[in-house]
Formats: C-alpha cells, sequence, structure tokens
C-alpha cells in the first residue's frame, strides 16, 4: 500500500511542482484534524508582522476515521507542499518526505513534544515499537527537511538520531506552546477557574497528577492496573490522586467508586492541569518536561521499565539518572509524596535537570524567533 501510494505522491507532485511557487507559508500536520497551539501561535505571529503573508494551516484525521477524507486531505497538503516557499511540519508527513524536494522551498519540522525521554523514528527501527526499516526506506521517513527545531538543547542528540541527520541541523529554539504555557502559569486564572469547579481541589490534600503515556498494544487494563496500584499505595497519605487519561484509554469506572481519592476529569487536558498539581506522576512522556518547566516536580513511575528499555528503548532513563527519580513500585512512589524532606530533595533535582534540559532558550522569546526564521527563508 505505501509503495503505491509513493508512487502516485511523486507522479503528482511532479505535475504541481511545473506551478510556481509561492511566498506563503504552509502549516502541514497529520496528527488531528485541530491544528497544534505551535501552529496557531505561530501562524499569527506571522500574520500580524505581515497581514499581506498567505498563511495556510491544514491538517487531517488518519486514515482510520476515513480514507475519502484522508485522499482529499492528503491531496490538498501536496498541492501546499509542492508550491509553498516554506513548509512547517509538526510530525511524519508523506506529502514532504517522500516526493523529491523542490529547490527553493524550506522545510521546518517542529517537533510536536518538548523532548525525547523515550526513543522514536530511526532510533527504534526493527523494534516491536517501532517500524521497520524496509518501512522506514519505502516511505522515505523524515526526509527533506532543512531544518529541526528542538526546545532546549537536551533533545539535540535524541532528535539527530531519530531523524536520521547530523546534530547541526537541529536547532533549539523553543516552542510556541511551551512560551504559551510558561507565561500562562504566572497568573492564577486558570488554577482559579479549575478551584470554582472542583471544590475538592481545596480540602487540603496534596494534588498528584498522574499523566501516563499512551500504550496502543496494551489494551485497557493497564491504566486501570497502574492506578489501582498508585492508590492503593497512596490511601495513607492525603492526596487527591488526578488521572489524566488518553481520549483513547478506558479506565475502570469501579476504581473510581472503590477509592474516594481517585479522580478523572474528562476532557482536560494535561497541561490544563498543571496549575493545580503539586506534584506529577509520569512514566516516558515528555509532559514530564513541560510539569518541570513550571516548576512541579515529577516522579516516573514505571512498571514496565525493563520492556521500554528495550522497546522502544529509552533517551532518559529516569531509574539511573542521577537527578531523576523512577522506579516500578508504587510504594516507592508513595513513600517519596509521603516525606517532605525527600520530596524536597526530589523537586530541587528536577529543577536542576530541566534547567540544564532547556539551557540558553529564552523560551518567552520562542514564538517570535521562529517568525524571523520563517520569514528569512520566505524570499
Amino acid at each position: 500500500m505505501m509503495r503505491i501510494l509513493a508512487v502516485g505522491l511523486r507522479l503528482l507532485a511532479a505535475i504541481f511542482q511545473l506551478f510556481p511557487l509561492r511566498r506563503r507559508v504552509a502549516f502541514l500536520s497529520r496528527q488531528s484534524h485541530v491544528p497544534s497551539a505551535d501552529f496557531r501561535l505561530l501562524a499569527s505571529e506571522l500574520k500580524e508582522a505581515d497581514p499581506t503573508l498567505d498563511v495556510r494551516i491544514s491538517t487531517t484525521d488518519s486514515e482510520l476515521s476515513g480514507k475519502l477524507q484522508f485522499a482529499r486531505n492528503m491531496l490538498a497538503q501536496l498541492w501546499l507542499a509542492c508550491t509553498s516557499r516554506v513548509l512547517v511540519l509538526d510530525g511524519y508527513n508523506p506529502v514532504v518526505c517522500i516526493p523529491k524536494k523542490r529547490t527553493g522551498s524550506y522545510v521546518i519540522q517542529l517537533w510536536h513534544a518538548a523532548g525525547a525521554i523515550k526513543r522514536f523514528g530511526y532510533q527504534c527501527l526493527d523494534t516491536p515499537a517501532g517500524r521497520t526499516s524496509k518501512q522506514a526506506r519505502v516511505a522515505r521517513m523524515h526526509k527533506n527537511y532543512d531544518l529541526i527545531v528542538a526546545a532546549g538543547p537536551g533533545a539535540i542528540e535524541a532528535y539527530a538520531q531519530a531523524f536520521g541527520y547530523s546534530p547541526d541541523r537541529v536547532c533549539a529554539l523553543g516552542l510556541p506552546h511551551l512560551e504559551a504555557l510558561t507565561r500562562r502559569m504566572s497568573t492564577q486564572d486558570l488554577s482559579d477557574s479549575l478551584r470554582e469547579q472542583y471544590s475538592w481541589l481545596d480540602n487540603g490534600n496534596i494534588n498528584v497528577l498522574y499523566a501516563p503515556t499512551l500504550r496502543r498494544d496494551e489494551g485497557a487494563r493497564w491504566l486501570t492496573t497502574a492506578v489501582e496500584d498508585l492508590a492503593r499505595a497512596l490511601s495513607d497519605i492525603h492526596v487527591n490522586l488526578i488521572v489524566s487519561k488518553h481520549p483513547l484509554t478506558v479506565i475502570d469506572e469501579t476504581v473510581l467508586a472503590e477509592h474516594d481519592h481517585v479522580y478523572v476529569l474528562p476532557g482536560r487536558s494535561t497541561t490544563s492541569l498543571l496549575p493545580i498539581a503539586d506534584v506529577m506522576i509520569s512514566d516516558y512522556s515528555a509532559i514530564s518536561l513541560e510539569a518541570g518547566l513550571v516548576g512541579v516536580p515529577v516522579l516516573f513511575f514505571m512498571p514496565d521499565i525493563e520492556r521500554y528499555q528495550t522497546s522502544p528503548g529509552l533517551n532518559i532513563d529516569p531509574v539511573s539518572h542521577d537527578l531523576l527519580f523512577g522506579t516500578d513500585a508504587a510504594r516507592e512512589i508513595a513513600k517519596a509524596i509521603g516525606d517532605y524532606k525527600q520530596l524536597s530533595g526530589i523537586r530541587s533535582k528536577y529543577d536542576t535537570f530541566i534547567k540544564r534540559y532547556f539551557d540558553g532558550v529564552d523560551l518567552t522569546q520562542s514564538t517570535i524567533r521562529l517568525a524571523e526564521l520563517i520569514e528569512e527563508h520566505l524570499g
């Protein structure tokens, strides 16, 4: 199927590239039909600086949501990819990576995550969690990029390996959504709004936000098991265990009935819950880096750490890292949260880790910095 798609894309691209390049910035995404905060904020900055600039955002749901809509959206994205001077991506996109790159166009991979805890892309080829080498070749995975943007220097080496480029093609420039996050957290507006809606947030307990990685291949039971283990371990401590689950993940409602200190807030993203979090429990998700940026200490609960160390592998292993607290035992998580001195030490070390990961990047200037970069390549 991918071979047929590749041939079709190359043929159509050869036709589309006969048309002139336009002074246009095209934001292309296969991540979701909803434009990311990075795309919206950067597009707004570009339009504010130059109202005459042609700025397009094109998104699509995956082919699983309907082959017809996917094909139609891919065709529209291919046209933009072939006729725009600057392309901005937030993940792999076949309409950019498979056809021959057009002279005069400039492609920026604005990766959607704040960093890379677990391995991805070329780092985990031929593992159960990754693509095969054959699939990567046919799909020309992550080809044709001129620049890869990382949020901080801590991600440069991992991104270079994951995308298959030399480190000098990866620049630590920050991300618009991280700028918005750090600015927003300086106010109490979101926190106050949540506390008005959920009165139990002011019951005097420690608010512990649990934000695990989505595990597509393990069914629904893994989250229920993890929450049960944490709920039991934390039962002797005065905490509100707030579970931030992925929309594709299901949790057994009986867990909520059995443990009155466990809460799920539907429709709330993990980022939107950071203002109320005193502590975060995560595992391999880059959301842990965002938490650190706003001063929330992170404890890494990884009951499946041995498997993840092999597939897909880890860029950062919290178990062995001297500045991180990682364990496969829920009781160790509870012990750390219940011990003020130990938790203070974990917080201090995590602050140091975050400062090093984003060292030298002024996140408050991320959006304008990226906008100026794009303007340089518009001609």
